[in-house]
């Protein structure tokens, strides 16, 4: 993996740190030499990768579909004393595969609240501190289910990473006269060490050979435009989809 010395001493908060792309990506950026800001409702996790990490890394529980809790995780990044310059939403996904006839409203309610509104507030509470940075950046994880259609997703996740993707293109409108960009990067199937307890070799084979790559993504993947997207070389790269997708879709 590349290596960004402008990382050294930046600070990072990333939703959804507990566990898969999060998870890489608070590993990444602590290796780079940055503070970390690891944001999850498992605190358990959290606390244990910082404490694997040291004492650049800071655990935070946080409900990110709650307003005051998102409130509080970001008190407490300004209690630190480090400021903030990179905010990284991975933080998502849903718990029922229905089609839109037999979806009930509570799913798609929570769906879109945990993908779509939650990246709402936390931009929104990320925004006066990334005011303060030389280097403000937000990055969003969407997802290949936001740019395409097919039947292993839900409707009301895929609707809800869209509405991601445009979100942040406000945001990079918005937020450009400031010299804060607003990316966002569009993962596939990852193999992470869920999905590989959830599929089958063959089914692992069946997908990666529907990528032009021929092979599922993996965290490093993802991290690596994420660090670039970070970096002073994306300093004039903003509003952009990043597809990290093996070529699966070309958009």
């Amino acid at each position: 993996m590349a290596t960004y010395p402008e990382m050294m001493g930046r600070a990072v908060a990333i939703t959804g740190a507990a566990s898969g792309i999060g998870e890489a990506a608070v590993r990444s950026f602590y290796a780079q030499g940055a503070y970390v800001f690891l944001l999850d409702l498992d605190y358990k996790g959290v606390e244990k990768i910082a404490a694997e990490l040291g004492d650049r890394a800071y655990p935070i529980q946080v409900d990110i579909t709650n307003p005051q809790s998102v409130l509080e995780a970001f008190s407490a990044i300004d209690h630190a004393g480090t400021g903030l310059d990179i905010f990284i939403n991975c933080a998502g996904g849903y718990k029922k595969l229905l089609t839109v006839e037999k979806m009930d409203l509570e799913e798609w309610d929570n769906t879109i609240s945990l993908n779509l509104r939650a990246v709402f507030l936390c931009c929104q509470a990320a925004i006066p501190r990334l005011k303060k940075s030389k280097a403000g950046r937000i990055i969003n994880v969407t997802s290949i289910s936001g740019r395409t259609v097919h039947a292993a997703s839900s409707p009301a996740y895929g609707s809800a990473k869209a509405g991601v993707t445009q979100l942040t293109r406000f945001l990079a409108y918005e937020l450009g006269p400031y010299g804060i960009t607003a990316n966002t990067i569009a993962p596939l199937t990852t193999l992470t060490p869920r999905v590989a307890a959830l599929r089958t070799p063959e089914d692992i084979a069946r997908i990666a050979s529907q990528v032009p790559l021929g092979r599922l993504a993996t965290t490093d993947d993802h991290v690596s435009a994420m660090l670039y997207l970070a970096s002073d070389g994306a300093a004039f790269v903003t509003g952009v989809a990043l597809d990290t997708n093996g070529g699966r879709i070309m958009l």
